[in-house]
């Protein structure tokens, strides 16, 4: 998802200065944060952190306290 907006980006902006080489970085880029992201979801704690960045921004509480608390074997 975040790879085809940054070519969509690349190509609706010219004006930026945006080439195909720097849309590739930024790919690159991308994948290297999902990357990373995905090696916090292997943790507790890392899926608790996830979940309250998540929350902070598409402000779906229920849901992600619900993660959280399901997480939490000790309160569930």
């Amino acid at each position: 998802m975040m790879t085809n907006f940054l070519e969509r980006f690349a190509f609706h902006a010219p004006h930026l200065g945006l080439s195909f080489f720097a849309t590739q970085i930024l790919t690159m880029a991308s994948l290297a944060l999902s990357s990373r992201l995905l090696t916090l979801a292997r943790f507790r704690s890392g899926r608790i952190l996830l979940h309250v960045v998540a929350m902070m921004g598409d402000r779906s509480f229920r849901f992600h306290a619900a993660g959280i608390v399901r997480e939490l074997p000790w309160i569930a």
